[in-house]
């Protein structure tokens, strides 16, 4: 073999292993990006699956303190209530879903009690009015932030 055979196949050899090696590079460049990509993926995942939940668990409250405002409500019309302790577990179970730090608490909590204490039919009614203000307003700004978590939930899905 002479020596330009010999520098011929030693250049095609480093050629092929240069070539192996910046494949081997590339492939383990794409499957590192790979693994990034879905790991990226499985975390953009969690927290969508996360804020849906957060999302449930508000439609749900909402939904649970609509129904004690209703049944509050409904129980309290009666005058002369032989449900009292079904008002009270009503109003308790209000009290209990509101942020006590909520602005309108108090309020809402010194409405309950004047409809709790009204005596005759009139009294109920003067009171039930602004009861059922207060329990739309809450219930319509905790529809409003519902629907805000809904939209940032459905942008980070198309992100």
């Amino acid at each position: 073999m002479s020596h330009a055979e010999i520098a011929f196949a030693i250049i095609v050899g480093v050629i092929t292993a240069m070539g192996v090696i910046v494949s081997a590079l590339l492939t383990a460049y794409a499957a590192d990006r790979a693994a990034k990509l879905a790991a990226h993926g499985v975390d953009r995942q969690i927290m969508l699956n996360s804020a849906v939940k957060v999302a449930e668990f508000r439609q749900d409250w909402i939904n649970d303190l609509r129904n004690a405002m209703v049944r509050f409500q409904g129980l309290g019309l009666q005058v002369q209530s032989t449900h009292a302790h079904e008002i009270f577990e009503a109003g308790a179970k209000i009290d209990l879903l509101m942020n006590r730090n909520d602005s309108r608490y108090q309020t809402l909590s010194e409405y309950m009690s004047d409809y709790i204490q009204a005596k005759s039919e009139k009294e109920k009614m003067d009171c039930l009015e602004p009861f059922l203000e207060l329990c739309q307003d809450i219930l319509k700004t905790e529809w409003e932030v519902l629907k805000k978590e809904l939209r940032q939930i459905t942008v980070l899905s198309t992100l």
